[in-house]
């Protein structure tokens, strides 16, 4: 009979999972033999964090949940960030961690924490393994990180547990996926709702369309994009979202909310009667702009949450709810597409920068626009927490789906170098990179050996203030003396080559050029360190 670690190994193979990522203990040595065993990959980090971060964004890459593994106590705790990012950036994540001996954990308090606990309320479901049922159990908890609105799911595994032979129970499982904890909505996407929506999209003078992370970015892509030309209704995206609408099209309107030239954008909103939500989550809101108008949302799942709710809303098939609206909608809106053209060259106007570089640095716009006119449309960008994010979540014009990665309901700093490590593995023929600050990158810095040892050829620019400076920002906002956000400067073009990388330092436009150059030709990973002058975060922020 197969010991618990084994079916884990084989029900994760047979559900299509091909590599884990992590850092191993030896209370997890069961699991991870019996994976390498059963062919899967294990992808070691330098902290469990960026392994959690890793599995997230290929979760939200392939929409198949992505896997960590990690040990017993610290290692398990150290994944608290990573599945917080997971929860509200709404990623598919097993997450299996080991735990104390069934036996031990009464007596002994070493490395004792209940970590069910810890983990449900910011997952889907939070569970302990007993060695019954382990092959119903895995895989009931790989179906629910993708069920409804996706999502990180804990498994506990003692120690003793994984070592046992497992066994088959036809009782029902004393723990199962609580609902109460899933928001979905039991209603369908058609019938009268769908004739309801039709009249509030008909009725509305100045409708807008918000594009978000609550549908399948590559599967919807084709109906929303017909629908939107059909109804003229300009659209916007959330910083998730972009790319869904290519920012070349006649009615893409802007990047909200909360980014650079924000102003414009709560203008443009005010003007508005009706918000059509397609796959708007209000976990990407800076602002609670969408209670302040009648909303309808058009999502995969529902966005029903304590004291709020969309005034209607079709939940299920977001291409076939769209399909259905287009033949019951009568429209009457007043949009003209000149008036979209207009509010694209305000917003570009406001973020042209006033200062091309000055003695503290190169313009951050402009590294951001230089960036871009580097890249090819496929390229992969994912972008870290900090000043920059508002600034390049407006600036950056992406134009396919799943090509802009960004912690934005959690905005967690130290994200964007694991999404990258992460968007490499799984499309290893597209440039990648990694937009940071040097807060940002110091915290996971480590991480650039790994993605070394795994020849990962990402292109990691980090701007250097040597500041928090959104922080600065909302310090000096409140009228309060700026205080605990700088820091020393760190060499990141000298450390990048004792872990593995390129490391360039770039002061001029010249320099910025050939090092990027330089960085999408390497066979390794490449660092550029960019000084940038501060100035464009406080002239479009």
């Amino acid at each position: 009979m197969p010991t618990t670690a084994e079916v884990i190994a084989e029900t994760l193979k047979a559900s299509g999972i091909h590599r884990l990522f992590g850092l191993p203990g030896g209370e997890i040595a069961e699991v991870m033999g019996a994976c390498r065993k059963a062919g899967l990959g294990f992808l070691l980090t330098r902290h469990e964090n960026a392994a959690c971060i890793m599995a997230g964004v290929t979760g939200e890459l392939t929409r198949k949940p992505g896997v960590a593994l990690a040990t017993v106590g610290p290692g398990a705790t150290n994944l608290v960030n990573g599945v917080a990012n997971a929860f509200l950036e709404r990623a598919p994540l097993l997450v299996l961690s080991a735990q104390l001996p069934t036996d031990l954990s009464p007596i002994l308090p070493h490395q004792r924490v209940d970590l069910e606990d810890l983990f449900r309320p910011i997952t889907k479901w939070s569970h302990t393994l007993t060695g019954v049922n382990t092959a119903a159990t895995v895989k009931r908890a790989l179906d629910l990180a993708t069920e409804g609105r996706p999502g990180p799911v804990y498994l506990s595994l003692p120690s003793d547990v994984a070592r046992r032979e497992d066994r088959i129970d036809a009782s029902p499982p004393d723990d199962h996926p609580r609902q109460a904890a899933l928001p979905f909505s039991g209603r369908g996407a058609m019938g009268d709702d769908v004739l309801r929506a039709a009249r509030m999209i008909g009725q509305a003078t100045r409708p807008l369309a918000m594009v978000g992370i609550g549908l399948d970015p590559i599967k919807v892509q084709p109906a929303l994009l017909r629908w939107v030309e059909a109804t003229g209704i300009p659209v916007a995206i959330t910083p998730k979202a972009k790319g869904v609408v290519p920012e070349d099209h006649p009615l893409f309107v802007a990047t909200g909310t909360g980014m650079a030239g924000d102003t414009l954008f709560v203008e443009l909103l005010r003007e508005t009667d009706l918000l059509i939500g397609l796959g708007f989550d209000p976990v990407e809101a800076i602002r609670t702009f969408y209670t302040e108008r009648p909303f309808l949302s058009i999502a995969e799942y529902s966005l029903v949450d304590r004291r709020f709710a969309p005034d209607l809303e079709l939940v299920g098939d977001v291409g076939a709810t769209l399909e259905a609206l287009q033949g019951e909608t009568a429209l009457h809106h007043t949009w003209r597409r000149e008036a979209v053209v207009a509010f694209r060259r305000r917003l570009a106007s406001f973020l042209t920068p006033s200062v091309d570089q000055s003695e503290l640095g190169l313009s951050p716009a402009r590294v951001f626009g230089r960036l871009r006119n580097l890249l090819p449309r496929e390229a992969i960008l994912t972008v870290d927490t900090g000043a920059h994010k508002l600034l390049i979540g407006q600036i950056w014009p992406s134009y396919q789906p799943l090509t802009y990665l960004v912690s934005h309901g959690l905005s967690t700093m130290g994200y964007a170098l694991p999404a990258a490590m992460a968007a490499k593995l799984e499309h290893p023929d597209r440039p990648v990179v990694a937009v940071m600050g040097d807060g940002g990158l110091a915290m996971v810095l480590a991480e650039l050996e790994t993605a070394s040892r795994l020849r990962l050829r990402v292109v990691v620019l980090v701007l250097s203030d040597r500041s928090l400076y959104l922080i600065r920002m909302h310090q000096e906002r409140k009228g309060f003396q700026a205080g605990g956000v700088d820091f020393g400067p760190i060499d990141f073009a000298g450390i990048a080559p004792g872990l593995g990388s390129l490391g360039f330092r770039a002061t001029t436009w010249t320099e910025f050029d050939d090092a990027v150059s330089a960085g999408l030709g390497a066979n390794c990973p490449t660092v550029i360190e960019v000084p940038v002058d501060p100035a464009d975060y406080r002239q479009m922020l």
